[in-house]
């Protein structure tokens, strides 16, 4: 399992209402790690397109000042498509703030055709690992439906 890390410090600019990191730029944030981990694992950044982000849930605030870092981990392929689970972690405490999935669909670059990207999940006994991957899987199937 490799994790791709993205830091940020929140600034006021980061902030909401309540003076703690607006849900709008930590999501923006978690996409923009989650895209780099992808593109680093696809190795072609014009071959990725933006499909859908799951259960993005904050667990405690984050306050500003903060140091903070995305950390994007490949948890489950289809054939044209990657899902990353990204946890929001405090750089201080290591606390996981926030945490989502996100998925992007392989493409042909100029065309924006689906393409296979014959990329496969290494094999893990990480018991962490198995449990997102499981809930990345979930995304995609519906309960009593046959997953394929």
């Amino acid at each position: 399992m490799k994790t791709y890390k993205a830091t940020h410090m929140v600034k006021m600019e980061d902030l909401n209402h309540h003076e703690n990191l607006y849900a709008g730029r930590g999501i923006e944030w978690m996409v923009e790690a989650a895209f780099i981990a992808a593109a680093l694992e696809h190795g072609e950044r014009h071959g990725l397109l933006y499909r859908n982000t799951h259960q993005f849930s904050f667990s405690k605030s984050v306050d500003p000042g903060e140091i903070i870092s995305y950390c994007s981990t490949l948890v489950r392929v289809g054939r044209t498509s990657l899902t990353m689970r990204v946890a929001l972690i405090s750089e201080v405490t290591d606390e996981v703030k926030a945490e989502g999935y996100v998925t992007f669909v392989t493409v042909k670059p100029h065309t924006h055709e689906k393409v296979e990207h014959g990329i496969k999940l290494d094999v893990s006994n990480a018991v962490d690992e198995l449990a997102w991957r499981e809930k990345a899987q979930s995304f995609f199937h519906s309960p009593g439906q046959p997953r394929f």
